[in-house]
Formats: structure tokens, sequence, C-alpha cells
């Protein structure tokens, strides 16, 4: 899993295993646990996230205790959903049918995705968005599975949630797939921008992150240095999310 660092450059987090001193075994794991491993890594590579502003680097948000990340990550994610436009009745059940169907694979990641960061005690808040739940975590990438919305807390701002947004959007046209055409080309371009940082510049000109913020409105976002500041910004205009 892979996130953009400050520099444009893609960075990845460490192995936790190595940490938990975790012993290496002779034992083969199934092939269904193998497959599952597979689709969960393809899956969580639209890990779309904006680069940590420098007020957030300078490290006061890593000094806080988690009761206070939690405090500030709930306050911002309660001004950021208020400013995303709300969508009808009738959508949001479209939708909602949508994550029962044609776009369970994501979905049911979503859900062990979620139990799992839940399980690890990375979650700091969630709140309701439309059809969608949007989770701040302590973990460092971000993605969009079903009907879950992931950011890290560094990285919490509107534009990314309106990015992840616009993911969420892809798979409502693109339903199974989705794990393999906008994951698989994440995938892709993550890597080559990790073993040429060069490629990393554009990273959000290409398919599938430029459709990504085309559909989550991302021009209409406040700039992520907005919510490190104590002084609120005019209010950005909104745009409506146009599938399904």
């Amino acid at each position: 899993m892979f996130s953009p660092d400050t520099e444009g450059r893609l960075r990845a987090p460490r192995d936790p295993g190595y940490s938990l001193g975790m012993k290496a075994t002779t034992r083969r794991p199934a092939p269904a646990v193998i497959l599952l491993g597979l689709v969960v890594a393809v899956a969580a590579l639209p890990a779309f996230a904006e680069p940590v502003s420098a007020d957030t680097q300078d490290g006061a948000l890593y000094t806080m205790s988690q009761a206070k990340q939690q405090a500030w990550a709930s306050e911002i994610l309660a001004d950021i959903v208020g400013k995303i436009p709300p969508i009808s009745e009738e959508t949001q059940l479209r939708r909602s049918l949508a994550h029962t169907t044609f776009c369970l694979p994501q979905n049911v990641l979503g859900i062990l995705y979620y139990a799992f960061v839940q399980g690890i005690g990375s979650v700091l808040c969630t709140q309701e968005m439309n059809e969608m739940t949007v989770v701040v975590t302590r973990v460092p990438f971000g993605a969009s599975l079903g009907r879950y919305i992931f950011v890290p807390v560094p990285l919490l701002s509107e534009r990314t949630v309106r990015h992840e947004y616009g993911h969420a959007m892809q798979g409502y046209k693109h339903g199974p797939f989705y794990l393999f055409l906008e994951g698989v080309t994440s995938f892709v371009q993550v890597t080559a921008a990790t073993i040429f940082p060069a490629l990393a510049d554009g990273y959000y000109d290409r398919w599938p992150e430029n459709e990504a913020d085309e559909l989550g409105g991302v021009r209409s976002a406040r700039p992520p240095d907005a919510y490190c500041s104590a002084e609120p910004t005019a209010n950005s205009t909104t745009s409506s999310f146009p599938w399904p």
C-alpha cells in the first residue's frame, strides 16, 4: 500500500510484521487465502490521498493524544461532510441497492477492512455522508471500497474525501470490474512511480485519478491547508455527482 508524500513521491509504510516479531513458518497458506489477499491488495490500491500539508507535518497532529485526535478529526469531518451535496432518497436507495448487488465484491472488502481497522484500534471517527460511511483512521493510506471511504487522519481534507467519493462513482459504473480496472491500473502506476520517482509527477492527471477528481467535484473543494488553520475560509461551490 502506498500514499504520496509532500514531495509528490510515493512512500511505502513499514511492514508491521517485523515490529510484531512475527516468525516465518513453512506452512503454506491455502489458495483461497492467497487469492483473498491478492484481491484485497488490488482493491485497496485506489489509495488515493492528498499530500500532508506543511502544518500537519510539523508534528502537532502526531503529538496529540488519541482523544484530541478524535475530537479534531470529528470536527473537521463534520465540516467536510456538510459541504458535500446531498442526494435524493431515490438515488440513495439505488446506490445502496448497488452495494448489495453490482458492487458487492468491493463492499464486502470494505466491510472486512473496516472490521480490521476497528480491531487494531485505528478508527478515530466515522460519519455518514449520503450513501457512504467516511472512516478516519490512523492507518497511513486511504481507499474507497464499496460504501466505505477510508481517510488517514493526516490527509483529512475536503479534497481527499471528494476524490475518494469519485472512486466510489467509478465503482458504480464498473461494478465488480472496479477492483481490476481502477485497482490494477492504480497498482501499476504506483509501482512505476515508486521505482521511477519522476513518474509521480502528474499522478492525479492520469486515469483513474483524474476521472475520480472530476466525478467527485474536487475542483470545488477547499484546499487541504484550510483545515489546518484556525481561520475559516469562504464556502466552496458544490457540484452534483452524476452516477448512478
